[in-house]
């Protein structure tokens, strides 16, 4: 008889779902809130920082499945490999047939699998080479970006798409790589560490100014220095804006850390105030069924779209939906966790990837 060692048990972070459940009511919000001037309007707030705080937490989640601070041997991680192939090839799956739906949303699952994708040959880094993973992206993929929009994006098929997934689309895939890398060696360095989450908070506020401080004020210099086209605006993709709204995104992970998992200066656990447990459980709640919630809320505005479609909303309509759709996301979170389940999107996707180790598992 084989005996094999019980995976160690890892701690629930209630402030990583605290900043997912922030960033999905953010990502509902750019869908549903008036803006201003109408859908070509001013950017608000809520315009693509919630996406890139998702994929931060992405990149936390990905080690938090692998063993967090202490990876699986050597001879254990092809496993783990292949269900994060498989979970990626799923979040595609769902993304493309959402994309067909009437909406008006720039999807992001698809997006999110391409990037998942790009992370598997990542997943065991040591944290240097995760750190230097970070680093190069970041001032590669911008420019391979701008060289590629210089030449002309291909129209052909299939190297359009392949294009538009990594460098030209909504979320370019190959650009948000130091943005996950940042969450999996945030992981893998220990969430429960103070000088981590210190480093989250300090670090992600130094890159916020510094990438917004760029996007603002270089602009201004004179003309002859190259340097007016320099922005942060969301989506733009530049090195400024993932410095900008990536930095925010770590400040916000380690602050939520710090409030909702609170530890002493040897890292211990302690207990979280009654106030700000119970003022944060709808956000925790809410990012528990983050994907189904993400998903429900696509449907709801494919559903409502003769009322406007996303960015389009007027007034009452968008702010009444903005309120529905995160009020029945946190029932549903705090419904799923009072019945002891898993969000049933995220159950799915869970179950889906580990179909090949059930099938290899051998009783004896």
């Amino acid at each position: 008889m084989t005996t094999v060692s019980a995976p160690r048990a890892l701690p629930r972070w209630a402030g990583i779902d605290a900043a997912r459940g922030l960033a999905i009511i953010g990502m509902i919000a750019a869908h549903t809130v008036p803006r201003p001037g109408g859908l070509g309007g001013d950017e608000l707030i809520v315009d693509g920082r919630p996406s890139l705080l998702f994929a931060l937490v992405a990149g936390v989640s990905l080690a938090l499945m692998t063993g967090a601070d202490a990876p699986p041997p050597a001879d254990r991680r092809s496993q783990h490999r292949l269900r994060l192939v498989i979970r990626a090839f799923a979040l595609i799956a769902a993304g493309v047939l959402l994309w067909l739906l009437p909406h008006g949303i720039a999807v992001i699952l698809d997006y999110y699998g391409v990037m998942f994708l790009l992370m598997v040959p990542a997943l065991f880094l040591p944290r240097v080479g995760l750190a230097v993973l970070a680093v190069a992206a970041l001032a590669i993929a911008p420019a391979l970006r701008d060289a590629v929009e210089r030449a002309g994006a291909p129209e052909q098929e299939p190297l359009a798409t392949v294009t538009d997934y990594l460098l030209t689309g909504w979320y370019p895939a190959l650009l948000w790589v130091p943005v996950l890398a940042v969450g999996l060696l945030a992981a893998r360095a220990g969430l429960g560490r103070p000088r981590v989450r210190l480093a989250l908070i300090l670090g992600g506020l130094s890159a916020s100014v510094a990438g917004y401080g760029a996007g603002a004020l270089l602009p201004q210099l004179p003309a002859a220095l190259g340097l007016t086209d320099v922005t942060a605006e969301a989506h733009s993709g530049t090195v400024a804006e993932l410095l900008g709204s990536g930095g925010l995104a770590a400040a916000i992970v380690g602050a939520l850390l710090v409030v909702l998992d609170p530890v002493d200066a040897a890292g211990a656990p302690r207990p979280v105030p009654t106030a700000v447990r119970v003022a944060l459980e709808p956000l925790r709640a809410l990012g528990r069924v983050a994907l189904t919630v993400y998903v429900g809320h696509v449907l709801v505005i494919a559903a409502l779209s003769p009322l406007g479609g996303a960015g389009r909303f007027d007034g009452v309509v968008g702010w009444s939906i903005l309120i529905v759709l995160v009020v029945a996301g946190v029932a549903v979170g705090l419904a799923c966790e009072a019945l002891g389940r898993r969000g049933p999107l995220e159950a799915a996707l869970s179950g889906l990837s580990a179909l090949p180790a059930r099938r290899a598992r051998v009783r004896d």
